[in-house]
């Protein structure tokens, strides 16, 4: 099954990222650490504004939205793989 998440990198940007996790045992700790890794890689591509501390802050920002957008369940997983 095709999950993804379809996230903005803030209110000035329309584009929209989409990050597949269907393929992913998110109760796993390599599954959640390769959900991290695709996370972690579309937004330092979505969060280049050329002043590192607005870009942490953005990156920040999408990572809290991906993981608020996974669904309940998924979240679930993900946080008893992390210990959570």
């Amino acid at each position: 099954a095709f999950a993804a998440l379809a996230l903005s990198a803030g209110a000035a940007s329309a584009q929209d990222y989409r990050i597949a996790f269907g393929d992913l045992d998110l109760g796993s700790v390599s599954g959640a650490d390769a959900f991290d890794a695709r996370v972690n890689a579309v937004a330092r591509r979505a969060c280049r504004t050329g002043a590192p501390l607005a870009d942490h802050q953005c990156r920040a920002r999408f990572r809290a939205e991906a993981m608020r957008l996974l669904p309940g369940v998924r979240r679930d997983e993900y946080a008893r793989a992390r210990g959570g």
